[in-house]
């Protein structure tokens, strides 16, 4: 009996603290940062998450779009995926109004998951910002355009699994001990 348990907490032990992955890639960070204030409209546009992406020659299995408040189409050019990464350069040639703007994006994950979501920014050149706004503004080309967004998720999957195969083990015990 005592090998069949060590045999259970074995395999419960070796599931639990498994490098796998437990979950679906989640964003990371963007640029520009969600829901920030810009007063100069980013060359490019890009959204990181926790996974690398899939990437196919000859398949475009990852989008990216930029939409005006109208939710127009902004041109892009030379997307590129890199590692868990997809960014696009906003067109010279796009004549942006100010206003709100959302990165649209739907990608997939190395693990074949699709995510999809959106970005949103708000674009406020100076002389068209308030002076409320120009406290709050982020230029493009300051770091803190790169600050990565929070993940309010809590506890993570591996540490709830962790804590479920340490409250199976306890069970198993105990329910070993009262049998002798």
């Amino acid at each position: 009996m005592r090998k069949i348990a060590s045999v259970i907490s074995g395999l419960i032990l070796a599931v639990t603290f498994a490098p796998t992955s437990w979950g679906h890639a989640e964003l990371k960070s963007s640029n520009p940062v969600e829901g920030s204030t810009l007063e100069v409209m980013p060359s490019t546009i890009s959204v990181t998450f926790n996974e690398n992406l899939l990437n196919l020659e000859g398949e475009q299995v990852n989008t990216i779009a930029l939409l005006d408040g109208n939710s127009e189409d902004v041109s892009l050019s030379e997307i590129t995926i890199d590692k868990a990464t997809i960014s696009a350069e906003v067109s010279v040639n796009s004549f942006v109004l100010p206003g709100e703007y959302r990165i649209i994006y739907r990608v997939v994950s190395a693990d074949g998951h699709p995510i999809e979501g959106e970005v949103p920014f708000i674009y406020a050149p100076a002389e068209e910002a308030s002076s409320s706004d120009e406290a709050q503004s982020v230029d493009e080309s300051s770091p803190d355009a790169q600050v990565e967004s929070q993940s309010d998720d809590g506890l993570n999957n591996e540490v709830i699994s962790g804590v479920v195969a340490l409250i199976l083990l306890a069970g198993l015990l105990l329910w070993l001990r009262k049998r002798n």
